[in-house]
């Protein structure tokens, strides 16, 4: 990673609340529908994870088309949510970032529960540089959330907690980014 992505990585991971999400037009290029373990999903919104003046990433996230709100929050239904990335991130940054809206969300036993959970699915990922795309997939009916990285499986779960909680840091209140968190929701019914 460059000097420069790991400097961006560092300041993002420090300074999450000035992560904005704008409607930028990377955003724009996601496909309108797509199928996981033979279910339809659609697009239910999209949008940029900002830092400063630099897009980050692109966020879209899929679930059936009648799904409301509550049930993609509580990874009642399948979801996909794909992260595309327009810099260069560190392993270190992405956990220190996924802990910052975790510990918002999570207080004292249920959040010491939750860690190793949660660490399990962060040591399988890895840095991330320009054009990168994670995958979160979870299939309630199967009890499965994947981790992808660029097509590659990273991790997989029969756990919904740990769905609901990975899933819940864009979706869950209050979420890493208020605006990102409304724009991936943004077509829901």
């Amino acid at each position: 990673m460059s000097r420069r992505g790991a400097l961006l990585g560092t300041g993002m991971a420090l300074v999450l609340g000035g992560l904005t999400a704008s409607p930028a037009a990377w955003a724009n290029t996601f496909a309108q529908q797509t199928e996981l373990a033979g279910e339809a999903l659609a697009l239910q919104g999209s949008g940029t994870a900002s830092y400063m003046i630099w897009d980050v990433y692109d966020a879209a996230l899929y679930a059936p088309a009648e799904a409301d709100e509550a049930a993609i929050v509580n990874a009642e239904v399948p979801m996909r949510l794909i992260l595309e990335y327009h810099r260069d991130v560190g392993v270190e940054d992405i956990r220190k970032a996924t802990w910052v809206a975790l510990d918002k969300q999570y207080a004292g036993e249920e959040r010491k529960r939750l860690r190793p959970k949660i660490d399990a699915i962060q040591n399988a990922m890895v840095d991330v540089t320009e054009g990168d795309r994670y995958r979160l997939d979870w299939n309630p009916a199967a009890q499965r959330l994947t981790l992808s990285l660029n097509g590659e499986i990273r991790f997989e779960s029969d756990d919904p907690e740990l769905a609901r909680a990975y899933f819940g840091i864009w979706l869950a209140e209050p979420p890493l980014s208020d605006k990102l968190r409304t724009a991936l929701l943004s077509r829901v019914n």
